[in-house]
């Protein structure tokens, strides 16, 4: 968290009574804003105290808020909030699931398909990162599978679900278009979904 270090390490040439230098006291909160926007959400306890918190530059105005910034820190340190890669992660997934669910509403349940089955691939990868499970170059979606059951990720009943999922996607990539619904499309976003929403 270098960032976080360095806006720590900010600081400001001020005595009792008097102001800090304006022009640092605002960089500096801007940047704070920023950097916790990015990395706990504005909706985080975190980014509304900095944000609602002291607006004057005084010394101690600037001490309270440069302590909101250690606290947050402090918990990515201790791994209570979600890392920067997770909540990138997540606003690429839900920005793919509305594109998925505007391609079936327009009637192209193949480009759906194959648009799910992606982030599906991608999501099975970063769980398997994220619990410390060696990975090949090169995977797929079934690989993936064996190897998150294997290590009891998820129980059986899941593992099958993906292989469901797995096989829609494949015949959307192969031309089989015959071979699924509309509906196993929809099922399939619903369930990708929800999967990773509880696994990531």
């Amino acid at each position: 968290m270098k960032k976080v270090r360095r806006f720590l390490l900010l600081k400001y040439e001020s005595s009792y009574g008097r102001a800090v230098k304006e022009n640092l006291f605002y960089a500096w909160k801007a940047g704070a804003q920023s950097f916790l926007q990015k990395v706990v959400g504005e909706k985080s306890t975190h980014f509304k105290e900095l944000q609602n918190g002291c607006g004057s530059a005084y010394p101690d105005n600037a001490l309270i808020e440069q302590s909101v910034l250690k606290a947050a820190k402090e918990e990515i340190d201790e791994g209570l909030l979600k890392s920067i890669e997770n909540l990138v992660s997540a606003d690429i997934f839900t920005d793919s699931f509305d594109k998925a669910e505007h391609f079936l509403e327009q009637g192209y349940k193949d480009s759906a398909a194959s648009l799910i089955g992606a982030v599906l691939e991608d999501g099975l990868r970063k769980i398997a990162k994220n619990n410390e499970i060696r990975l090949k170059s090169k995977e797929n979606i079934k690989s993936l599978n064996e190897k998150l059951a294997s290590a009891n990720i998820y129980n059986r009943l899941v593992q099958r679900k993906i292989e469901v999922w797995n096989a829609v996607r494949n015949n959307a990539d192969h031309g089989d278009f015959e071979e699924f619904k509309g509906n196993d499309v929809e099922d399939m976003l619903k369930g990708v979904n929800g999967f990773l929403a509880e696994y990531l």
